[in-house]
């Protein structure tokens, strides 16, 4: 196969290790694919200060993708720049209807800068998402915020799934739900936030073509990045969605998966 353009890779549950750092062997492979060429980019759902805390992963990226498509950081110049927010107004509705539809929801808005919450429990199994800004209940969480990246809601004791056929009736014009499977967690987008789609506008301002791309991910989220890339893998324990629209199958996050592939397309073994 020839080697790809771009390498576009999910983290958690893929390119990370479940510690939330870079494994030496993905490091190794994403550096020597910089070196012959290649750029790389990682497509995830955190907040670009979840993705510039993790020392290791700054040398070996060109860009990241962060809040699901809504924002991009630039790892050279560091700047952050938020593309497509959720409007105000469709957020407040948003979380109203949210908040009728499932008993027990917490709530967060993430800016792209901070996360601002009425609850310290959305915190737990959460790795760099500070600067946390807490509010009191009856606070009015969307109206603390001056913009909306993303709309994060969690039911304790729940799963993603059942969140999201819960909510799945709400319809709300320009305005998109993911889950992560099992994490008890949906989050809520601009209709325009996708991986796929902003995978595809980061590649086209370069003059790249999906079929120079590879990509790498695990959960419904990465659906629309497997879906668009010329060549995607699907983790080995990866979600069945994200099996279906991946052209093909790796090793689990643990076993290196994204190496594998890596140093095979630049045969290094």
């Amino acid at each position: 196969m020839p080697a790809p353009k771009v390498i576009a890779t999910d983290l958690d549950g893929t390119l990370l290790g479940r510690d939330g750092r870079l494994p030496p062997r993905n490091q190794k492979a994403l550096q020597a694919a910089r070196e012959h060429g290649v750029l790389t980019v990682a497509v995830t759902a955190r907040a670009p200060r979840a993705v510039y805390r993790i020392p290791e992963l700054a040398p070996v990226l060109d860009a990241a993708v962060c809040c699901n498509g809504a924002a991009l950081y630039d790892t050279a110049t560091q700047r952050t720049e938020l593309r497509h927010p959720v409007p105000l107004a469709a957020a407040r509705e948003l979380h109203e209807r949210l908040f009728d539809a499932l008993p027990g929801a917490l709530f967060a808005v993430e800016t792209g800068e901070r996360q601002l919450t009425q609850s310290t429990f959305l915190q737990e199994g959460v790795h760099l998402n500070d600067p946390w800004v807490f509010l009191e209940p009856g606070d009015d969480l969307v109206g603390a915020a001056d913009a909306v990246a993303q709309l994060v809601v969690r039911v304790p004791g729940s799963t993603g799934e059942a969140m999201y056929e819960a909510a799945r009736h709400i319809e709300l014009p320009g305005v998109r739900l993911w889950h992560w499977g099992s994490f008890p967690e949906i989050e809520c987008t601009a209709v325009e936030a996708s991986k796929g789609a902003a995978l595809a506008a980061w590649c086209a301002e370069r003059g790249i073509d999906a079929a120079d791309v590879v990509a790498f991910g695990d959960m419904p989220n990465d659906v629309p990045m497997l879906a668009w890339a010329g060549r995607s893998y699907a983790m080995a324990d990866a979600h069945p969605d994200a099996v279906a629209a991946a052209t093909d199958r790796t090793g689990s996050a643990s076993d290196g998966g994204v190496a594998q592939i890596v140093e095979a397309l630049l045969d290094l073994a």
